[in-house]
């Protein structure tokens, strides 16, 4: 937790530097070790403090009472604190990376007291949460998703998984959470809104209309679909969990339709991917809309080895989105680098992305991209009818087609994927590069069949549709379900050793 301590702090010197708060007294804790006792310090009391509260006050010895109040005191000067004017707002995934199936796992109830616990040490700002896909996976604990998510409730005092809060003249802040792990039909990582907040959140929208001024961003755990934000294909693709509602092909276009038809949605937030800002991709507007990649405070949850934040710095004409680099620092002050992304013009409806000042960042490509096609990329087969790609070819093209279903697939690094009809992302992987090697990819009779074919001449295979029309395989599985799968081959192993 000290990085994500520095990070915190790092956060609140941000604010300070954009001129969004008053100048900190001069008792505000400087040195660097001094700071790093206290992160240590904070880490145990806030585990000793939950107990304490547990207990009857007779039962306390009068160091212990201290600490009590000390703690409701620190509470109370942070209500009265200088940073009323801003706002948090946390993507989800609040707990322990590493499942240890004891308290502290994501999921569990101590993972949102401890959160509760670093998001009050703030300054005081005021916050808000959502949940991600791995914030109900509390499944040693709790029998339900609702359950889970009631705990989750519980402990942040909120009255639904949703929000809306207003936080200046006509701009709101959304917020939609996760809200299921243990029901979902495939993937548990699926980040899935349910109708009740999809219908909640459309009628927001329509109380909060553009031709009114309003102006709205909008916070979830995952990216939607449609949204061009970079996305890795053989994580979050192949497992179907890429996108809000990616398995849910009633609702998952829902969201883009309402960023479409709504123009005062004008950023929407997303994490998920555990990937940071510094790609072409981690921005994207798509009409007056832009969409931001949220990367991670702490060294084990990151994938490209960036930690940061972001803060947005709003005013009557425009937005400004700035990078907090909590992974590099000024060499005289030690202060984590501060770095304005983009900038909406609220006036002319424009939005810049500024250039970027540090090339290495940005040509760092370790985290292969999916492909996403575009009518205009040059690699679009109109009527394609026989041999689409060779066994020497099929490793290196890059194509996509209209089945005559009017479903889309295509050929990229060697697999073959279908995208969605209508915003071209990718849903998932339908034949594995291991499946392909060696082999022939053929669409026959205009777009009606898809056949793959192997040297020999009786090696060929066609590639059917699901049930639902769909080509892509849902390869990840409900976690719940593995687990008791898991479960019983324990018990027939140990039963099978008896019997020796």
């Amino acid at each position: 937790m000290s990085e994500h301590y520095a990070a915190r702090q790092d956060c609140l010197d941000a604010l300070e530097r954009l001129s969004l708060v008053p100048s900190p007294p001069a008792s505000t804790i400087s040195d660097k070790s001094t700071k790093d006792a206290r992160a240590s310090e904070l880490l145990v009391s806030n585990q000793l403090l939950e107990a304490l509260k547990e207990r009857r006050a007779g039962d306390l010895s009068l160091t212990q009472l201290e600490m009590l109040l000390e703690y409701k005191k620190e509470i109370e000067r942070n209500k009265s604190c200088k940073f009323l004017k801003c706002h948090l707002v946390s993507l989800g995934d609040l707990g322990r990376k590493d499942i240890r199936h004891e308290p502290g796992d994501a999921g569990t109830l101590l993972s949102f007291q401890q959160a509760k616990y670093f998001f009050e040490g703030f300054g005081g700002i005021p916050y808000e949460v959502v949940t991600g896909n791995h914030d109900l996976e509390g499944l040693d604990e709790f029998e339900t998703d609702t359950e889970n998510m009631q705990a989750f409730l519980k402990v942040f005092q909120k009255p639904t998984p949703h929000f809306c809060k207003q936080v200046g003249d006509k701009t709101i802040l959304v917020g939609l959470s996760t809200v299921r792990f243990r029901d979902s039909p495939f993937s548990s990582h699926e980040c899935h809104v349910d109708d009740e907040q999809l219908s909640w959140f459309l009628d927001v929208l329509k109380v909060h209309p553009a031709n009114e001024g309003w102006k709205v961003l909008v916070f979830t755990h995952a990216p939607i679909m449609g949204s061009g934000l970079r996305v890795l294909q053989n994580v979050h693709v192949q497992n179907g969990c890429a996108w809000l509602n990616h398995c849910c092909e009633r609702t998952r276009r829902a969201f883009f339709q309402a960023v479409k038809e709504n123009p005062q949605i004008k950023l929407w937030f997303s994490g998920h991917f555990h990937l940071s800002h510094d790609y072409e991709d981690s921005l994207s507007t798509q009409g007056s809309c832009t969409f931001c990649q949220l990367g991670v405070m702490g060294k084990a949850s990151t994938r490209d080895g960036r930690r940061q934040s972001r803060i947005v710095q709003g005013a009557s004409d425009r937005i400004k989105v700035y990078t907090i680099n909590h992974h590099r620092r000024d060499e005289a002050t030690g202060a984590a680098e501060l770095r304005l992304d983009a900038e909406i013009d609220l006036v002319e409806n424009n939005v810049t992305l500024f250039s970027r000042q540090n090339a290495q960042d940005y040509n760092h490509d370790d985290w292969f991209r999916a492909y996403s096609p575009d009518p205009e990329d040059g690699c679009y087969l109109a009527m394609p009818n026989g041999q689409v790609a060779c066994s020497q070819t099929v490793q290196k093209a890059v194509c996509w087609w209209h089945m005559q279903d009017g479903k889309v697939l295509g050929l990229h690094e060697g697999q073959l994927v279908e995208y969605d009809a209508e915003t071209l992302s990718p849903l998932g992987i339908v034949v594995s590069k291991a499946a392909l090697a060696g082999r022939e990819i053929l669409v026959v009779e205009e777009g009606k069949v898809v056949v793959m074919a192997g040297p020999n001449k009786n090696d060929i295979e066609v590639v059917h549709p699901n049930e639902d029309g769909s080509y892509w395989r849902r390869v990840q599985r409900n976690k719940r379900v593995r687990q008791e799968e898991k479960a019983r081959e324990v018990i027939a192993k140990m039963w099978l050793e008896k019997q020796k």
